[in-house]
């Protein structure tokens, strides 16, 4: 398959699961000793802040709703329904995994507008997942990560790094949905 010359690598998480502070690392906005809240900082090839155990404590005193982990149906709810929102679109998902605490999706032929996509393929996800759940909930955590690839070679790594995540519960390829055991 000849990969595209451009597409979005897009991630967000679930509402909860990593949240400013994290010992994992994180983009999110950092809160410092001196409670000036330093800014987001999610370019390409900027570090990622390291845990931070008030800034964690401060989002964790914001939270207004539960944590949400996926399962296995949740999963694939969700993927359906990026699938479907896509195939409206004539967008392609070359590849996309759903973990418990996070999605990754690969997209081209999409509009050259991360935050736009990534609003699509979370809310139609959510409006799915609240269908099936038969009450409005919340899914995402607000935001995500949207980079911009313009070459073969980043979007075959791309590729490879949403392929090869721990944990997926379900996956699209080259816009197929496929459930992991």
């Amino acid at each position: 398959m000849r990969l595209a010359s451009f597409a979005l690598f897009i991630t967000w998480t679930t509402y909860g699961t990593w949240l400013p502070g994290d010992r994992r690392g994180y983009v999110s906005r950092t809160l410092p000793a001196d409670g000036v809240f330093q800014p987001k900082r999610n370019q390409t090839g900027s570090p990622i802040t390291p845990g931070n155990a008030q800034t964690l404590a401060t989002a964790q005193k914001a939270q207004k709703y539960d944590t949400v982990w996926l399962d296995r149906t949740q999963a694939l709810i969700a993927a359906q329904a990026i699938r479907q929102a896509a195939l409206k679109r004539r967008w392609v998902i070359i590849r996309a995994s759903v973990m418990a605490n996070h999605i990754h999706t690969l997209t081209t032929a999409c509009p050259d507008d991360g935050p736009g996509v990534r609003r699509v393929l979370k809310g139609v996800s959510s409006a799915e997942l609240s269908k099936a759940a038969d009450r409005p909930h919340r899914w995402w955590t607000q935001g995500g990560s949207d980079r911009y690839l313009h070459d073969p070679a980043a979007i075959g790594a791309a590729e490879r790094y949403i392929r090869n995540q721990r944990g997926i519960l379900c996956e699209i390829v080259a816009m197929q949905v496929i459930p992991r055991k």
